[in-house]
């Protein structure tokens, strides 16, 4: 903290910008996500503080810290994260997930405004946060990602985005870092989302008449040497889910790749079916597999409409400069939404991000909770075994020995 430049001039410093900041990460990650109760708590632990800190002039109040977070250089105070971060995790060969979030509750009170966002960076590994950069709304996000791709060392590193990163200025920024990528296309693009789907579709076909005539010989004989097929089954609450995934290295049917997409390598498809769990009257499950429910639906859910119906079928291309099988595609697409479920879920259940009021200060406060999120990822990794957020919090609270070992001590570097 101690690196963050202080936007007050150099007569007017009672306090000191570093350790008022330092007390509302402790607030935070003692499960104070507000600044007020976050300065509370510090001004109640102030003598357990002063252990650690001078605070000469004891703890900042609330219009101070919200002053002094609205004047911080947002972008400096980004940069003094990923230092702290990169010091404790190598971002050089890893998957990275990048998404925005919305700050729902920080345009709220403006009619007709949309809400602004930030782009996060995150290792899917580890779900440690690595970098984020604002963005004024989800129509940016696009222009954000070159920016963000930029502040980030992604040597040997590859990149998941969701489709409206499926760019070639974006795979452009990515090969020249010597990354690797793995995109989404959507109906968004639409003549490319065709072109991938139906030529997988048809291979699917063609592999299920081989694997049942060892003699049947196709017409895409060329294609069906690298083509790959991996199919799982989750039960995920009250339903089943089935997943395909589908990769061929036969690249040339894809019209882009003649121009625009040259660094594609591999093309897949994801395509998910959701079915309601089914039970007869004496509790057995008799939930119908994929096939016989997208012919004939079931008792709980209609036969879907067509074979993209998204309440209950999805189905998604893919676009990979690497050679990759079904599986290994399917891999990505998995660890791409952890940054939904392990971040931005996280964000809103356990430090309240989306009722946040916060204007000027919004980016800046954001960047506290990731400070906090990856001390207490950190910690959850290394001694709890995966608690949930908000008992994590409560050990912090209840233990200060963990504050000590993790605010003061410093965190040693996780490769």
């Amino acid at each position: 903290m101690k690196t963050v430049p202080d936007p007050r001039c150099a007569r007017k410093k009672k306090h000191d910008l570093a350790e008022v900041l330092m007390c509302l990460v402790i607030g935070y990650l003692c499960g104070k996500t507000t600044l007020r109760r976050s300065l509370e708590w510090a001004r109640r632990h102030l003598k357990w503080l002063r252990k650690f800190m001078p605070l000469e002039n004891g703890i900042a109040s609330v219009a101070t810290a919200s002053r002094l977070l609205s004047g911080i250089d947002e972008e400096l105070f980004s940069y003094a994260f990923m230092e702290w971060i990169g010091e404790i995790l190598k971002t050089r060969g890893i998957h990275i997930v990048i998404d925005g979030k919305a700050l729902k509750a920080a345009g709220s009170k403006v009619r007709g405004t949309r809400a602004p966002m930030i782009l996060n960076a995150l290792d899917a590994a580890t779900g440690l946060v690595i970098a984020q950069l604002p963005i004024a709304d989800k129509s940016c996000e696009l222009a954000g990602l070159p920016k963000l791709l930029e502040l980030l060392d992604i040597r040997e590193s590859t990149v998941t985005i969701d489709a409206i990163g499926t760019h070639t200025n974006i795979m452009e920024s990515i090969v020249r870092k010597n990354g690797h990528f793995v995109f989404m296309v959507k109906k968004n693009q639409p003549d490319s989302y065709a072109e991938i789907t139906s030529l997988l579709e048809e291979l699917s076909e063609e592999y299920k008449k081989a694997k049942e005539n060892a003699m049947y010989i196709s017409k895409y004989a060329e294609e069906m040497e690298s083509y790959t097929e991996s199919v799982t089954c989750d039960k995920n609450r009250d339903r089943h889910e089935y997943r395909t995934y589908r990769s061929c290295h036969a690249v040339d049917w894809l019209t882009k790749t003649e121009s625009e997409w040259s660094f594609v390598r591999t093309i897949g498809q994801a395509k998910q079916v959701r079915i309601l769990s089914v039970q007869d009257k004496d509790g057995n499950d008799i939930t119908p597999d994929p096939e016989t429910f997208l012919k004939e639906g079931s008792a709980r859910q209609k036969k879907p409409e067509s074979d993209d119906d998204e309440a209950t079928v999805l189905s998604v291309g893919m676009v990979s400069d690497r050679i990759l099988s079904a599986a290994e595609m399917g891999k990505y697409k998995r660890e791409h939404w952890v940054i939904e479920n392990a971040l931005h879920y996280v964000l809103d259940s356990s430090f309240q991000e989306d009722r946040s009021p916060a204007k000027k200060s919004r980016n800046n406060l954001a960047l506290i909770r990731k400070f906090v999120y990856n001390i207490i990822r950190i910690a959850s990794l290394r001694e709890t075994g995966q608690k949930p957020f908000l008992l994590m919090m409560d050990e912090f609270a209840d233990d200060l020995s963990f504050v000590e070992r993790y605010v003061f001590k410093g965190i040693e570097s996780l490769d």
